[in-house]
């Protein structure tokens, strides 16, 4: 069966929570990355929007991790995580833009769909790729805390780039002309061959050079608190900068250099 890009996306995508029963429910959404440690140890991290984590305001949360039984059916489990320890948190976020990592402990079954750091964008991907404004692009995300099924999988859409330079030197973001709203924040954007139905190539085993993650859904564009239909998503390059704050130590890590506040990505 032909590689599919997409599929791989959907099983490392989860949705974030809160555990409270008694809070407003506060959702977002997350990528799961496997992310060796220094020495070369397995480690998962979820990646996700900084204020997805900050808006939760408790010292866990919770991950709804696809499962897949022995008949091949799947379904969602909830997991535990903490995300604070004494007072101590125990994730990074990057100085400047809404991106945030947390290392998750999961079952091996689970890193397994995790998906390798080498699947992020860099600088030059969009260059290599040939990806401009214009170029459809697919990102997944729970609206309002609405999975696509029981199930738990992520929901998929198709937005067209809306930025005229994607060069993270640019800007570090760029516009997906997409509608997103609660709970879509830190879901992943990425290209992959089913947009414009390129085909796929026989015997592949992995992403083709056109197929990576571009970036993460942080915040719907509301000129005046009106939406527009407009998504901002943070270049992958600073998905990769946000990974290796975890291994750097707490003092000589960057200043944490303020951000503009998310703009209603949030619930209400």
């Amino acid at each position: 069966m032909p590689f599919d890009f997409t599929a791989a996306m959907m099983q490392a995508t989860v949705q974030v929570e809160q555990t409270s029963p008694t809070a407003p429910i506060q959702t977002g959404t997350g990528i799961l990355v496997s992310d060796p440690l220094p020495d070369g140890a397995p480690r998962v991290v979820l990646l996700t929007a900084r204020h997805v984590i900050e808006r939760i305001a408790a010292p866990q949360l919770q991950i709804g991790i696809h499962v897949r039984g022995a008949d091949g059916t799947w379904r969602r489990e909830w997991r535990v995580e903490p995300v604070a320890d004494g007072g101590r948190p125990l994730w990074v976020r990057h100085p400047v833009y809404d991106l945030a990592a947390l290392s998750v402990s999961v079952a091996p079954e689970t890193a397994a769909l995790a998906i390798p750091v080498s699947w992020l964008g860099d600088a030059d991907s969009f260059a290599r790729a040939n990806l401009t404004a214009g170029d459809a692009v697919e990102t997944l995300g729970y609206p309002q805390g609405l999975a696509a099924d029981a199930r738990g999988f992520a929901i998929l859409r198709v937005g067209h780039l809306s930025t005229y330079d994607m060069a993270p030197a640019a800007d570090g973001a760029f516009l997906i002309d997409m509608s997103v709203t609660s709970g879509d924040s830190g879901g992943p954007v990425f290209t992959s061959r089913k947009v414009g139905r390129r085909p796929e190539l026989e015997g592949a085993q992995g992403p083709q050079p056109d197929e990576y993650v571009a970036g993460l859904v942080t915040q719907q564009i509301v000129p005046g608190g009106q939406p527009i239909g407009l998504a901002l998503a943070v270049h992958a390059l600073y998905l990769r900068e946000t990974l290796r704050l975890l291994d750097v130590p707490a003092a000589a890590a960057v200043p944490q250099s303020p951000a503009p506040a998310p703009r209603e990505l949030s619930s209400h």
